[in-house]
């Protein structure tokens, strides 16, 4: 039998699930798999390891945190807060690991270039966006408390539209550049925003183009409304809003 590392160096299999966290069901798991070395047998049903098995298990563990959706989610937000902030030209994927707290490595396990965290930036706020209209919406009243009030339904919208403003226009001007990839993302962003905008007049049994036809005006609308408190002095327009909703706080 291999005598294996001075027994002094030993660890048992509790020593090494008081030091990585992972359970014993799981540390056997690795060893059948062939994901660690092999552990020296001190007895029938007893192994010894050392500081190579600690070793292989904290690297094993740290990978499955780096391709973890909450890994992902980090990463997004901190390439929203560059993107939000800085022109594409400035932010680079270092900033966003280090902002992130993840190696560049672990960044580039989700994203194969800083193009796709612009992408996936833009996604995500317009995924919220959608959300938070359909909410304020039914806050308000329902459709009914704003159909006949277009200043205020894009008084709302504007609100919510008005944190993803920084990178459409940033898309609009890789778009007007000849960039394909920025026109393509910039005619779907301008489609979704649409359908956001109409979805809650039109009702979910309404089809995609009858929802963005009704939400052409609102869209026109509400960027009126966010190109006028861009210019203005008061950016970004937080004064009046909802602290649930983050809406507006209109009268009745």
């Amino acid at each position: 039998m291999d005598p294996g590392p001075a027994a002094a160096g030993r660890l048992s299999l509790s020593d090494l699930v008081a030091r990585t966290g992972v359970p014993a069901s799981t540390i056997h798991h690795y060893r059948r798999a062939g994901l660690i070395p092999p552990p020296v047998r001190e007895a029938a049903n007893r192994f010894g390891y050392d500081e190579r098995h600690l070793d292989a298990i904290l690297r094993i563990r740290a990978q499955a945190a780096a391709d973890s959706p909450e890994c992902r989610g980090r990463v997004v937000a901190a390439a929203i807060e560059a993107f939000q902030t800085r022109s594409y030209a400035e932010v680079t994927v270092s900033d966003v690991a280090e902002a992130a707290g993840v190696a560049k490595g672990t960044l580039y396990r989700h994203f194969a270039s800083k193009e796709d965290l612009l992408t996936a930036a833009i996604e995500t706020l317009l995924a919220d966006t959608e959300s938070r209209f359909e909410a304020a919406v039914a806050a308000l009243g329902g459709p009914s408390g704003l159909t006949g009030d277009p200043e205020k339904t894009a008084l709302v919208f504007g609100h919510l539209v008005a944190g993803v403003l920084p990178m459409l226009l940033e898309l609009g001007a890789r778009a007007a550049k000849g960039h394909d990839p920025s026109a393509d993302l910039a005619r779907r962003v301008l489609r979704t925003l649409a359908e956001a905008g109409g979805r809650p007049f039109t009702g979910r049994e309404a089809s995609t183009d009858e929802a963005i036809q009704a939400g052409l005006s609102i869209i026109e609308s509400a960027f009126a409304t966010v190109l006028e408190w861009a210019v203005g002095t008061d950016w970004p327009p937080d004064e009046g809003l909802s602290a649930d909703l983050t809406v507006p706080n209109l009268p009745s």
